[in-house]
């Protein structure tokens, strides 16, 4: 298990959320999320969060048993739109590309405002997947045209960090974001554009290293208006 698996789990079992734990310890939403997404190791808050938490600092950074001592209990989190049935997702301010990439010019990923769903219409759209592991990113580019046009908003599972199974993915290749269709061909990873103007090409064993899942996508909302 990962340091961003067992920071999830600690919060899923203590009710916080990145916004609330980020309160918490004194900690941008953002570096919350780099946190657990998988973007950073570790944190040099990893003491105040374990304290929030209740679980044992050596656990957390190093997944030392046991996860908490005797008695100990984590500081739950008042967090009024949980308890009102309020599925909260965040919308980043990271745009990916469905064209030829756009460049990755920020480590810090930014939280422009949240989209709320009731936690009825929420299951219907994402499962049970919890909310802080589904995110909002906007679409640049034709490549993944008609499915995805630019402009639209993909709700991502960033618990995704890996590819699984056939799909579209938001991924960083080298140093920039793409919106893709992925397929493994062999044992080739296939990377295709809807869009019949693209051509495909691969992630091989020789260029994985420059190859990260950000997420996988879920559903997607347009912005297209058209005319009466």
């Amino acid at each position: 298990m990962t340091f961003s698996e067992r920071l999830s789990q600690a919060m899923k079992e203590a009710g916080h959320t990145q916004g609330s734990l980020g309160k918490a310890v004194g900690m941008a939403q953002s570096s919350v999320w780099k946190l657990v997404s998988g973007d950073a190791k570790g944190s040099r808050k990893a003491v105040d969060i374990a304290r929030v938490l209740g679980v044992r600092p050596e656990w957390l950074v190093s997944g030392q048993d046991p996860m908490r001592n005797e008695g100990q209990q984590p500081i739950q989190a008042h967090n009024k739109d949980q308890n009102e049935g309020v599925y909260r997702i965040d919308v980043l301010d990271l745009t990916v590309s469905a064209g030829p990439g756009s460049y990755m010019l920020s480590e810090m990923v930014e939280v422009l405002h949240a989209i709320e769903f009731t936690s009825e219409h929420a299951r219907s759209l994402f499962g049970n997947r919890a909310a802080q592991s589904i995110k909002v990113m906007t679409v640049d580019g034709d490549s993944m045209s008609p499915t995805v046009n630019s402009g639209d908003r993909l709700f991502f599972d960033v618990s995704v960090r890996d590819f699984r199974t056939d799909g579209v993915y938001a991924f960083v290749y080298g140093k920039t974001f793409h919106v893709k269709r992925l397929q493994m061909q062999g044992e080739k990873l296939a990377v295709l554009s809807d869009n019949p103007s693209y051509e495909k090409w691969y992630v091989t064993e020789t260029s994985q290293d420059q190859f990260y899942v950000m997420g996988k996508a879920l559903i997607h909302e347009s912005i297209k208006y058209n005319k009466l």
